[in-house]
C-alpha cells in the first residue's frame, strides 16, 4: 500500500484526533472520519482498481452470455435491448479501467462501476425471465452473481447492498414465469436471498475492517519511524552544534574585544581569561591562572554581588564596581555575569567594561552643569535685583516728566521744555517696559511667575492689544486688521500675560513691516485647540534663523547699525507666556514674503466651545 507524499501526513492528523487508540468505524467498516477515508481509499487506490480490473472477467462473461439470448429470442427487440445493455456494461466497466486510473478520478471510477453493477442487476432476471431457463440454473446464477457483487466490485457496502438487494427482489418477481414454483419455495428463495446477503455483507464489514486497520498501522509505523528520525537528527544536530559551540566558544573567547573571564564560583580563581582582561589586570598569560580575584575589586561583598548577577542573568544591568589593577591603579568597571559550563565543571562568565574614562567625563560634565546652573541662578537673581532697583526711580521719572509735560502745576514757559518733558517720559516708559520684560522673563526662569487666571473674554484682550498698539501703526501707516470667531469666545486664561502676548507679537510685525502695510489679527477653534495668528507681510526671518528669534536678548541684525530697535525680549517672552498657559508658539515665516506667528492654547481653556456661527472683522 502507497500513498503520495501529502496524503500520510493528513491521515496522521486525523489519527491524532481521535480520542481512543483505535479510529472509529462505520457500521460499513468504513472509517468515520471522512479525511482519514479519503487518505485511506487514495492510498489503496491501486488495490481498488486491481479488484475492478478482476470483475471484468465476469463482465466479460456477461456480456458474451447475448449469444444465449440471440439462440433464445432471436431477432427481436427484446434480444437487441438485451444485448444492448450488456454492452453498455461492459464499455463502462472499461470506460472506469482505461481512463479513470488516479485517485482524483475516484468519483468517475466508482459511478462506472455502480452503472456496471446496475445494469448486471437489471438485465440479469430479464433475460432469464426472457429466456425462460430453468429455475434451478437461473437461481444459481443470481447467487454466483450476489457473490460477485460482494467480493469482486470494489463499490461502497451501501451501494452493493442497495443493488444486491435490487438484484433479489427482481429475481423474485420473474420468479413465476420459470416455472411452478410452490409459496414454500418461494419463502426459501427469500429465506436464501437474505443469508447471502447477510454474509455478503458480513465479508465485505469484515474485509473492510481489516484493510483498514491495516492502514492504521502502516500509518502509526510511518509516525513511529518519521518521530524516530527526527529524534536521530535533531540529536546528531545538537551534537554537532555542541561541537562547533565549543570551538566557537574558544575562538570567540580569545578574540573578543572586551574582557572576559571564567571564574571558578567556589574559590573565585581565575580559570581562563582572554588578552583584553589579561590587559585590564596587568597581568601575564601565565600568572592568571588560579589568580583570585577578590583581591582586585574593592567590594567586601563581592561573592553576594556575583551572585545577583548571575540570578538576575539576561533581564539584569550590569553593574558598576571599583576595581584595583595589579599595579595599584584604580578603575570602575561595568561587570555583567552569566553561569556557563566549562570542561564538564560550573563555572561564571565575567564580562568586563572599563569605563574610567566614561566616569571621569561625566563627573566633568555634572560639575559644568552645577556651575552653569548656579551662574544662570545668579543672572537671574542679579536680573531681578536690578530690574527692581531701576524700577523706583524710573516710576519717579516717568511721573514728574508727565507732569511737566501735561503742566499740571502751572506752564513749564519755553516749549522745548515739554518737548524735553516727553521725551523724557517716553524714553521712560520705554526704559520701564524693558525692564518689566527683563523682571518676567526672569521670574519665569526662575519658576516663581504665577498665573492669576480668570474667564475672560477673547474679544476684550485682542482689543485692549491692538488699541494699545494702534497709536505706534497709525505712525508707521500700518492698517491693523482683526477677525475672530463669532460668538465671541470665552477663555480661562491670565488676562495680563495673554494680552502681553499679544503686544509683542503686534508690536514686532509693526516694527518689522514697510510703511503701508497691513497686519491681520486672526482666531479659529480647531479640533484640538484654539489658534491666534498674527500675520504681517515684512520683511521675513530665514528658516534656520527662527530658533535665534526664540533666543532671549537675541537680535538678527546684531551689527551697530541695525534698522530696528529691541532688546530680543519680546517673542522669547511671548513664547514662556504662552507655554505657562500650556499652548505652543510656532512661526512660519519666509524672506521677503512675511511673518504669521501661531498661538495655540489647549482646547480645554476655551468655556464655549459650540463651533463659531461666523466671523467678527474690525
Amino acid at each position: 500500500m502507497t500513498w503520495p507524499a501529502d496524503t500520510s501526513g493528513k491521515a496522521l492528523s486525523a489519527l491524532r484526533c481521535e480520542p481512543e487508540d483505535e479510529p472509529a468505524y462505520l457500521w460499513t467498516g468504513e472509517f468515520a472520519d471522512p479525511v482519514l477515508e479519503d487518505n485511506y481509499l487514495r492510498a489503496s487506490w491501486d488495490e481498488i482498481h486491481s479488484r475492478l480490473g478482476v470483475v471484468l472477467i465476469a463482465v466479460y462473461v456477461f456480456t458474451s452470455w447475448m449469444v444465449f439470448d440471440f439462440i433464445a429470442l432471436g431477432f427481436s427487440w427484446s434480444s437487441f435491448a438485451l444485448s444492448a445493455g450488456r454492452l453498455v456494461a461492459l464499455g463502462a466497466i472499461l470506460l472506469a479501467l482505461k481512463f479513470f486510473r488516479t485517485p482524483d478520478d475516484r468519483r468517475s471510477f466508482m459511478f462506472c462501476a455502480i452503472l456496471t453493477q446496475a445494469l448486471v442487476a437489471i438485465i440479469s432476471p430479464l433475460s432469464l425471465m426472457l429466456g425462460e431457463v430453468d429455475f434451478a440454473a437461473a437461481l444459481l446464477s443470481i447467487v454466483v452473481i450476489l457473490f460477485a457483487f460482494y467480493i469482486g466490485v470494489p463499490t461502497r457496502l451501501t451501494a452493493n447492498l442497495a443493488l444486491s438487494s435490487a438484484l433479489c427482489i427482481g429475481f423474485v418477481a420473474v420468479t413465476p414465469s420459470l416455472g411452478e414454483v410452490s409459496a414454500l419455495t418461494m419463502l426459501e428463495v427469500c429465506v436464501l436471498f437474505a443469508v447471502v446477503n447477510a454474509i455478503g455483507v458480513e465479508m465485505v464489514r469484515a474485509a473492510n475492517r481489516l484493510r483498514r486497520n491495516g492502514f492504521t498501522t502502516l500509518l502509526r509505523q510511518q509516525e513511529l519511524y518519521d518521530e524516530l528520525k527526527r529524534e536521530v537528527g535533531v540529536r546528531q544536530e545538537a551534537e554537532q552544534a555542541v561541537r562547533a559551540t565549543e570551538e566557537s566558544f574558544q575562538s570567540i573567547f580569545y578574540a573578543a574585544p572586551l574582557p572576559i573571564s571564567l571564574i571558578d564560583p567556589a574559590t573565585f580563581r581565575v580559570m581562563q581569561a582572554n588578552m583584553a582582561a589579561l590587559q585590564l589586570f596587568d597581568v601575564e598569560d601565565e600568572d592568571v591562572t588560579g589568580l583570585d580575584v577578590r583581591q582586585l575589586f574593592q567590594e567586601n561583598d563581592l561573592p553576594a554581588r556575583l551572585d545577583r548577577l548571575v540570578l538576575k542573568g539576561r533581564a539584569g544591568s550590569p553593574v558598576e564596581l571599583g576595581m584595583k589593577r595589579m599595579d595599584g591603579e584604580p578603575i570602575h568597571v561595568l561587570v555583567s555575569a552569566a553561569t556557563v559550563h566549562f570542561q564538564g565543571r560550573r563555572a561564571v562568565l565575567l564580562g568586563l567594561q572599563d569605563v574610567t574614562a566614561r566616569r571621569r567625563e561625566a563627573e566633568a560634565l555634572r560639575d559644568a552643569r552645577d556651575q552653569a546652573t548656579a551662574a544662570s541662578r545668579s543672572k537671574s537673581e542679579f536680573l531681578a535685583n536690578m530690574s527692581h532697583e531701576l524700577r523706583t526711580p524710573l516710576n519717579a521719572i516717568i511721573g514728574f516728566s508727565e507732569a511737566l509735560e501735561r503742566e499740571l502745576f502751572g506752564p513749564v514757559g519755553n516749549p522745548r521744555y515739554r518737548e524735553y518733558a516727553e521725551d523724557i517720559h517716553n524714553s521712560g516708559v520705554h526704559l520701564l517696559s524693558l525692564i518689566n520684560d527683563i523682571l518676567d522673563l526672569s521670574k519665569i526662569e526662575a519658576g516663581h511667575f504665577k498665573l492669576h487666571e480668570d474667564e475672560t473674554d477673547l474679544d476684550h484682550v485682542v482689543e485692549s492689544a491692538v488699541r494699545i498698539v494702534r497709536h505706534r501703526a497709525q505712525q508707521a501707516n500700518i492698517d491693523l486688521a482683526c477677525s475672530l470667531p463669532d460668538p465671541p469666545l470665552v477663555v480661562v486664561a491670565d488676562e495680563r500675560a495673554l494680552k502681553q502676548v499679544l503686544i509683542n507679537l503686534v508690536s514686532n510685525a509693526v516694527k518689522f513691516s514697510p510703511d503701508g502695510g497691513e497686519i491681520s489679527i486672526s482666531g479659529e477653534l480647531a479640533s484640538e485647540h484654539l489658534r491666534i495668528s498674527v500675520t504681517d507681510r515684512g520683511c521675513g526671518i530665514s528658516e534656520e534663523d527662527i530658533p535665534r528669534a526664540l533666543t532671549p536678548f537675541t537680535q538678527l541684525d546684531g551689527s551697530l547699525s541695525r534698522q530696528h530697535e529691541g532688546t530680543g525680549l519680546g517673542l522669547p517672552l511671548a513664547k514662556h507666556l504662552t507655554e505657562l498657559h500650556g499652548g505652543v508658539l510656532t512661526i512660519e515665516s519666509e524672506l521677503g514674503q512675511g511673518t504669521t506667528v501661531h498661538i495655540e492654547l489647549p482646547l480645554s481653556r476655551v468655556v464655549n466651545r459650540d463651533k463659531p456661527k461666523g466671523v467678527v472683522a474690525y
